[in-house]
């Protein structure tokens, strides 16, 4: 049977996933937010539409995204046509930034468009604040450049309220194995880039022993995912998604540029035709100017959506992740390049946030950031 043939698909995906041991390292939970939302949520409801034709032609309208077209019960495929999403956000941070942290809001737009039941395009722009924990507050080693040992401590007073924006452009491309397993494979472009305080996202930041000026939050990538569904029932639905992931150019500090693989688990459990709750656990590649080597990083994103219509929707999440193998958290240490000190560069431990955000929209939920 299909779903058999599926969820021993998916078993053995998820077993492979279980030996897979990539270093951890700093967090950086937002991106596997923007990844979710724009790569993994599309191929995920279209994987769900297609298993509810194939298993139960008559429950084809709830399994449908809203505002996607209905697609002949005979010829299941990726929506056809027009679908879009168009929210407004509010973020609040979770557990103590060290600091008032007064999150900007956010806005999010997606456009997609099926030009046949295999093939399929979208396009996402999101914007997601976050409040790193550690960089303000906290007192940390004062040094000067060439001297081996620390002249005093400073208290660190910084603004790190960050507000990221992502691009995606994702191209869908529907395949059925053995002519029974649908898979979704999604060739993408992440580009991102945001603002730090308030103002630029570049900064003079300490790196081996040297001052050298980066942009925290700014790298585009290339991906090739897979997707394929392993759970699949009237109230439950379940996918894996596994990709290459690499930079366009590498940037900053940035050593290297081999291909890492991003990992992502879905899961969501429809309570009614209103309301949907979902869990995603993540393995995410953090690969920012700020970093000599690719960042292999664990994510967890839990929230529910309630639909008031068939077009309106409200969305609640939570999303966290932090840094495993370096420590603290934000800034470990200040480096003045001169006396009197008046230039100064920070050297960067593990980065950590966690927030909570709720949306108001008009499309469908289940293409949205979270």
């Amino acid at each position: 049977m299909l779903k058999t043939r599926i969820f021993a698909a998916g078993c053995a995906l998820l077993c492979a996933l279980g030996l897979l041991s990539p270093p951890l390292a700093r967090a950086d939970g937002i991106e596997a937010n923007a990844l979710r939302t724009g790569l993994v949520d599309p191929a995920s409801a279209a994987l769900q539409r297609l298993q509810a034709e194939t298993d139960a032609p008559q429950v084809l309208a709830q399994a449908n995204p809203i505002g996607l077209p209905q697609q002949p019960l005979r010829k299941p495929g990726l929506p056809l046509g027009l679908s879009y999403t168009l929210d407004l956000s509010m973020t609040f941070p979770y557990g103590d930034p060290g600091y008032n942290a007064g999150l900007p809001g956010g806005l999010d737009a997606v456009v997609g468009y099926g030009f046949s039941r295999n093939s399929r395009v979208q396009v996402g722009y999101y914007e997601l604040p976050e409040a790193p924990i550690g960089f303000t507050g906290a007192t940390v080693p004062l040094y000067v450049q060439g001297l081996p040992n620390p002249i005093a401590t400073t208290k660190l007073a910084i603004d790190p309220t960050i507000k990221n924006k992502f691009l995606t452009i994702v191209d869908q491309q529907l395949i059925t194995l053995f002519g029974k397993l649908p898979i979704v494979i999604s060739p993408s472009y992440l580009a991102r880039w945001g603002t730090v305080g308030g103002g630029s996202d570049q900064l003079q930041i300490e790196y081996n022993g040297f001052p050298t000026t980066v942009r925290l939050r700014t790298a585009q990538s290339y991906l090739l995912a897979l997707t394929v569904p392993f759970l699949s029932s009237p109230r439950m639905f379940g996918t894996y998604t596994i990709s290459p992931q690499w930079l366009v150019h590498p940037a900053g500090v940035n050593q290297t540029n081999h291909a890492q693989l991003f990992q992502l688990l879905y899961l969501e459990y429809r309570a009614s035709k209103q309301t949907t709750f979902f869990f995603q656990p993540s393995m995410l590649v953090d690969y920012l100017p700020s970093d000599p080597y690719p960042e292999h990083v664990p994510t967890w994103i839990v929230g529910a959506s309630y639909k008031f219509t068939k077009l309106t929707f409200v969305q609640l999440d939570s999303l966290w992740g932090g840094a495993t193998n370096r420590s603290p958290y934000g800034i470990t240490s200040v480096t003045c390049q001169s006396l009197p000190c008046t230039n100064v560069a920070p050297s960067l431990g593990g980065l950590h946030s966690a927030e909570i955000q709720l949306e108001f929209g008009i499309g469908s939920p289940s293409v949205i950031p979270l």
